[in-house]
């Protein structure tokens, strides 16, 4: 992959994952430059990059700023190769959670092969709607092990990631993502308002920390109509 690319990619993965706030600067090119390596010549092919994107946009003599969304923009694109959640991918939107089902309990045998836990290792399992700006938007299945942090009902009404990277101190550094279409059985359709049988768009995740420890196995179901996702694609040369 050419140098540019990899820069771009990386500061867009930090835009994307709040690192970088919409409405703030960036750091300065020669601050970029130095972190990255690079000559300003191949940071400014990397920043055209995210320009055209509509990430970010430049100011003369103040610097680039990532931008706010704009609001004719539903903002439902969720990028599949990037470890994030739907409160980063849709940053300017409204997100709540709709609580379903929260428990403890002992793992199946599918979800200690996906958790890397054992038997005898409690879970938590989450069941929640998610919603943008008040409409239906996922419903997602979560097991996370009770060891990676306490968790109650105030917390997973909001983002449990942004909870996890502030008070346990635990970042998602990568996920591996099995992505399929199902038809909507009855729990999902009466969940996502739509018909039993309807098409759903499911992502099956894995995800894990910085220490490589599986912490999530999900499955999330998005109305298949109404969910756009994008993946960025870039040829090794």
């Amino acid at each position: 992959m050419f140098r540019y690319r990899e820069v771009y990619s990386d500061i867009k993965r930090d835009i994307l994952t709040n690192h970088y706030r919409a409405g703030h600067a960036l750091p300065t090119q020669d601050e970029l430059a130095n972190k990255y390596d690079i000559s300003r010549i191949t940071l400014k092919k990397s920043i055209h990059l995210l320009e055209e994107e509509g990430l970010v946009f430049s100011k003369q003599g103040s610097g680039t700023f990532v931008r706010q969304r704009m609001n004719n923009q539903s903002g439902e694109l969720l990028p599949l190769d990037l470890p994030v959640g739907v409160t980063y991918s849709h940053r300017d939107q409204k997100i709540t959670s709709k609580i379903l089902h929260f428990d403890a309990r002992l793992p199946s045998k599918e979800e200690q092969k996906n958790l890397q836990i054992k038997g005898n290792e409690p879970v938590y399992e989450i069941k929640r709607l998610r919603l943008i700006n008040g409409e239906k938007y996922s419903f997602e299945h979560t097991l996370m092990p009770v060891s990676i942090a306490p968790l109650d009902e105030k917390i997973i009404q909001g983002s449990i990631y942004d909870y996890l990277g502030s008070k346990a101190k635990l970042q998602l550094t990568d996920a591996q993502r099995i992505v399929y279409a199902e038809a909507a059985d009855e729990e999902a359709a009466s969940i996502l308002g739509v018909k039993v049988a309807n098409p759903l768009f499911v992502i099956k995740q894995t995800a894990y920390d910085q220490r490589g420890r599986a912490f999530e196995y999900s499955i999330s179901k998005f109305i298949g109509d109404q969910s756009q996702f994008v993946l960025d694609v870039h040829l090794n040369k």
